[in-house]
């Protein structure tokens, strides 16, 4: 990982070059996505927004050139996926250099993705039909092969439309916050050896934002409104974060064994939805008991 960083931060056409050549990747790996938006974020936090925008622009051109090579047709789809990933996490990186706050950078984008699922539910009049519609296309191999009934895909469809916009936007905000995240560990590694640590551990939404994802869920749930269930789910995600900071906060402070961490991670791959609710209302109840300041640091009272 030091290595693609240090790469990246040698030119700015070597950043173009690293984006562009992850984004491709990331096409037949997804994962791999999430670094290419890593290694604009670190450029956008080290030299600023311009300089992040420059590698951007640029690596959009080339992805555009290459699948338009690779796969044919239009080489602006290509150009507009990799302005719609690292535009985002650009503008993401240029808020926390400024502001030094995770709060502050994580509120913006989560407000930005809220924001783009009440306009999509302005915009387009029956939004949840047309996610059905296009799921049906989508899935029509499976349908033609037996995999699945018609009747049986439309029903799921349905069930799952009224609250799929916000999912997407959730799922989407996960990947940029990511990408920022390892572009901040690689900027620490890169020029402040440990102190992304530090910084991590200490991640905090705040009380407000924990009671507002409450409220959202609750509301969403009794009272039967999916835009409430969207937007607690695009919250959920930044207190998924604060839970993952919380977990490492009391594993570094009571000396536990990073067997734990490792644990919950293994529980994140074989059973991510359970583990992602689970991690998340652990970041809810930290933004409002303050787990992490009831449980201080193993030896902090003893005397000098």
């Amino acid at each position: 990982m030091r290595v693609l960083a240090d790469f990246a931060m040698q030119g700015r056409w070597r950043a173009v070059g690293a984006a562009a050549g992850l984004g491709v990747l990331g096409i037949f790996i997804p994962p791999i996505a999430i670094l290419s938006g890593a290694v604009v974020a670190l450029v956008a936090l080290r030299l600023g927004l311009g300089q992040a925008l420059f590698v951007a622009g640029f690596a959009a051109l080339i992805l555009g050139a290459l699948i338009f090579a690779m796969m044919g047709g239009s080489p602006l789809i290509g150009m507009m996926a990799g302005l719609a990933q690292w535009l985002p996490v650009a503008a993401m990186g240029e808020v926390l250099r400024q502001s030094v706050s995770w709060r502050a950078t994580l509120s913006m984008a989560a407000l930005v993705a809220g924001g783009l699922v009440l306009v999509a539910r302005l915009l387009v009049p029956d939004l949840e039909g047309a996610w059905v519609v296009a799921g049906q296309n989508m899935l029509a191999p499976f349908v033609e092969s037996g995999a699945v009934g018609t009747e049986e895909l439309e029903a799921a469809l349905t069930t799952i439309a009224p609250f799929l916009t916000g999912l997407l936007a959730g799922i989407f905000l996960l990947s940029m916050v990511l990408s920022l995240i390892i572009a901040r560990y690689w900027q620490a590694l890169l020029y402040n050896p440990g102190a992304f640590g530090a910084e991590f551990r200490e991640l905090q939404l705040g009380r407000n934002l924990a009671i507002a994802v409450v409220v959202l869920a609750l509301f969403g749930q009794l009272a039967g409104v999916p835009l409430a269930m969207e937007l607690a789910f695009i919250l959920g995600v930044l207190f998924f974060i604060q839970g993952l900071a919380v977990m490492h906060g009391l594993t570094h402070t009571q000396g536990m064994s990073n067997f734990w961490l490792v644990g919950m991670y293994v529980l994140m791959v074989l059973a991510l939805p359970q583990m992602f609710l689970l991690i998340a209302a652990l970041g809810a109840i930290d933004g409002v008991a303050r787990l992490r300041e009831r449980f201080p640091a193993r030896g902090s009272n003893e005397p000098d």
